[in-house]
């Protein structure tokens, strides 16, 4: 039993999270009909925003998440690659976004394009299993091009498998000029590459005559089960730091010093003990959030609040956090902008420039918070909605504009947060 459970704590619960999500799937409802709301998410274009608790129910979309994590966590095990702090980002922010655009189906042909990338370039595959796993955020494209576009089978099969590979084989590569653009300081890094290449897609397909329609309409019923299932899992990462005298505490004051910019791998340098507490409380951190403010809960800020679990094993804690933030809350109640989808989920996601907080301070991070929720909807509209890490590419922006003002008005010092 001391082994199941120190096993469970390295990994962070990922095992746990697959299972339960697939038994509540499989238990909800009856089997055929999981099976049709399935059916229906799988062929749906899922760009943003598509809530599949409206497309295809609880269960079904209990059922995708479950599944897509079950599929990544066994290739990664084929692989032989450990769970770091990015790798446990990367899983959490795809179960999150198995609720409102991933499929278990749509980011094959993303995976094949940056396996064909690491064959040109004679570098081994799983060296590129970061960028892969984020890549996951552009899929919708391929959902698009099969089911969305209007296209004929025998031709739209192709062109998504094309399209696919292409984005694959481009991202590895690109990520890596977008990470010096914003300087580190979006942990999205992935979200803003793709962002550009989603603006060209959507630039060349309007061309052509396919237009892109965003889409509404989520689905709050579940709030009050997901409210308990998110305090559960934060309660349950808290209390697995513990296990066999895990002393969390000891680098939690260490965790907190980061300021978070690119790469800040917190289970290499703090230990699983530590990390799992800071994932743990970064859940109670968003279930304060949501209570004091009017989100509630679907699919689309389920994905949000996975994803703030999930980075804060790579870059998130709620010092560098909470700025950005309440920026962000105040950018609402000081301007005509309204609690809808769009902002909610920017008071979210806002946390992927936690560093520029980390970095500049609490000042700098409400003056970042308040920017970003600003342009976020603006940059909706230039991506088109295929890249689902929007908020990643409005991000980016930030970054890069508000990093070098920054930088000159406290220029880095010894002590400064790295």
């Amino acid at each position: 039993m001391r082994t199941f459970l120190i096993k469970q704590r390295d990994s962070f619960l990922v095992w746990p999270l697959a299972f339960s999500m697939l038994a509540a799937s499989l238990l909800l409802s009856p089997f055929s009909t999981m099976f049709e709301g399935y059916l229906r998410i799988l062929t749906s274009p899922g760009i943003l925003l598509t809530d599949f608790f409206v497309v295809g129910g609880l269960s079904a979309t209990l059922f995708n998440a479950a599944t897509t994590l079950l599929f990544q966590l066994l290739m990664l095990r084929f692989l032989k690659i450990h769970i770091s702090g990015p790798v446990y980002a990367g899983l959490l922010t795809i179960t999150g976004f198995a609720f409102f655009g991933k499929t278990i189906l749509n980011p094959l042909p993303l995976y094949l394009g940056i396996f064909l990338y690491a064959k040109a370039t004679k570098t081994a595959f799983k060296n590129h299993i970061i960028v892969l796993l984020f890549s996951t955020g552009i899929a919708p494209i391929v959902s698009f091009l099969l089911f969305g576009a209007g296209l004929p089978l025998h031709f739209a099969i192709p062109a998504a498998l094309l399209a696919g590979c292409a984005i694959g084989f481009l991202l590895p590569a690109f990520g890596a000029h977008a990470l010096r653009f914003h300087q580190g300081y979006n942990l999205y890094n992935t979200g803003f590459a793709m962002g550009v290449i989603s603006m060209f897609a959507t630039a060349i397909l309007n061309t052509f005559g396919i237009p892109v329609v965003t889409q509404s309409g989520v689905d709050d019923s579940h709030h009050v089960a997901f409210l308990i299932a998110t305090l559960v899992f934060s309660v349950l990462c808290v209390v697995f730091s513990f296990v066999d005298k895990g002393r969390p505490m000891d680098n939690i004051p260490a965790i907190w010093k980061r300021s978070g910019r690119l790469v800040s791998d917190f289970v290499r340098d703090h230990g699983a003990p530590s990390v799992l507490l800071n994932i743990g409380l970064m859940g109670f951190f968003s279930i304060l959030l949501i209570v004091f403010t009017p989100i509630k809960l679907n699919g689309p800020v389920i994905g949000a609040v996975l994803t703030i679990m999930g980075f804060a094993a790579f870059g998130k804690h709620p010092l560098n956090s909470l700025p950005v933030v309440l920026g962000a809350i105040l950018a609402i109640l000081l301007t005509p902008i309204e609690w809808t989808m769009g902002p909610i989920l920017a008071v979210l996601f806002v946390t992927g420039i936690a560093p520029l907080a980390g970095r500049f301070g609490f000042v700098a991070g409400l003056i970042a918070g308040f920017v970003h929720l600003l342009i976020t909807s603006r940059a909706l509209a230039f991506q088109g909605g295929f890249d689902l890490y929007n908020n990643g590419f409005a991000a980016g922006f930030v970054g890069a504009v508000l990093a070098p003002v920054f930088h000159t008005f406290r220029p880095r010092k010894e002590g400064d947060p790295v």
